[in-house]
């Protein structure tokens, strides 16, 4: 009897754990979005993509603990509002063989935590024109629950990607070499 007791009580705290620990996909929403900025021999310039797809799945119990995150950004919907840097752009980051700029999540670090954020590096990998390099996302997350809003910025050199950084004009105009991404996902 007290076997079959002690088996009912330790079924019943599985389930409950088990259905505290469940698992919740969320999708990208509007309005996310993603910015991507630089500099050049003649101006700063911005590009901003227009198609981001994005998954997360969390932890119910516990809304800022990521589990999986995996961003997909469509290289032609990057756009600068002039015509020959975008075509400059497409080519550089080998839009034809490579249609997709991916980060996939591998593991959190928190920086810091208050009643409203977290702040946390989000360490995975990210694959720009077919190579893939490990790297540390500094994320602002809000822990107020749905909806859930992922906010930072990235700065990384296109050298480290085989990215040859754009040039126009016989080479007289020059994208430097490092751009900063801005992003502000918002997934329900």
């Amino acid at each position: 009897m007290k076997k079959t007791i002690l088996t009912i009580v330790l079924f019943h705290i599985f389930v409950f754990i088990s259905a505290q620990e469940k698992s919740e996909t969320f999708k990208i929403k509007l309005p996310s979005k993603v910015l991507i900025q630089g500099t050049s021999t003649l101006h700063d310039w911005e590009s901003i993509v227009e198609k981001t797809d994005a998954q997360l799945t969390t932890n119910n119990l516990n809304n800022e603990q990521i589990e999986t995150l995996n961003v997909t950004v469509e290289v032609l919907s990057i756009k600068s509002g002039k015509n020959l840097m975008d075509k400059l752009t497409y080519k550089a980051l080998k839009a034809d063989d490579y249609p997709n700029i991916t980060f996939v999540f591998k593991k959190g670090e928190i920086i810091k935590e208050d009643a409203a954020h977290v702040d946390i590096k989000l360490i995975g990998d990210l694959m720009i024109a077919g190579v893939t390099k490990s790297v540390a996302v500094k994320t602002k997350i809000n822990k107020q629950g749905k909806p859930i809003v992922l906010k930072g910025t990235h700065m990384l050199k296109m050298t480290d990607f085989g990215i040859d950084p754009p040039k126009a004009l016989l080479g007289t105009i020059k994208t430097g070499d490092e751009i900063t991404i801005e992003f502000n996902l918002t997934f329900e």
